[in-house]
């Protein structure tokens, strides 16, 4: 079949996967809409009838990866039926898994532009944002049945906004140092031994 005969929701699909492969390959700054085009075979018309600018693909790339890697995990992080342990599992392949292949996948920084590290950054941040909903329904159950040490005094009002305070830290321990260069970075292990230490 020939690219001109595709429906459209494919050929929107091939070229975010296309624009995926290649940033991941050169780097944002490198990568050109032409080249993404010359991948495909497609006209400029073409890429521009489904996104504005490379600006605008990047994001949607990034966002087909959010959606395939972390939605579905989230769902069950706030499943209360599912046994607590297990969704202190899932968030803990969330945290040290699923968001550190984002890293492994687009590079640890090193040799970046500006405007690479940034959308890198960006990304990261609307990645540990969707955990903080989750997080704040996991913390509660965890409250309620005794299996976190409340220490914080976690409450239904105040549950959020103590989510976003301890994702944060735990992404600023486990990846600071890829992007700013920072010897305060951690690993997996240590930062499963410090949400013992806070919560359990």
């Amino acid at each position: 079949m020939k690219n001109g005969s595709k429906p459209p929701e494919e050929r929107r699909k091939e070229l975010i996967d296309t624009a995926a492969r290649l940033f991941t390959e050169r780097g944002y700054e490198s990568v050109s809409v032409r080249d993404i085009l010359t991948e495909i075979g497609g006209a400029p018309g073409m890429f521009y009838y489904y996104f504005k600018s490379k600006q605008e693909i990047y994001l949607a790339a990034m966002e087909d990866y959010i959606t395939q890697n972390l939605d579905r995990k989230c769902e069950l992080l706030q499943n209360e039926e599912m046994p607590f342990e297990e969704r202190r599992a899932i968030l803990t392949e969330l945290i040290a898994g699923d968001i550190a292949g984002y890293v492994t996948r687009f590079g640890d920084g090193s040799g970046d532009t500006v405007s690479d590290a940034s959308y890198k950054l960006y990304d990261l941040i609307q990645m540990v944002s969707k955990l903080i909903k989750p997080y704040a329904v996991f913390m509660l159950q965890g409250v309620r049945e005794g299996k976190i040490a409340n220490i914080f005094r976690i409450t239904e009002e105040n549950a959020e906004a103590t989510a976003a305070f301890v994702l944060y830290g735990l992404w600023g321990l486990l990846y600071s140092d890829r992007f700013t260069g920072s010897q305060i970075g951690s690993d997996t292990d240590s930062m499963e031994d410090m949400i013992k230490r806070l919560f359990y």
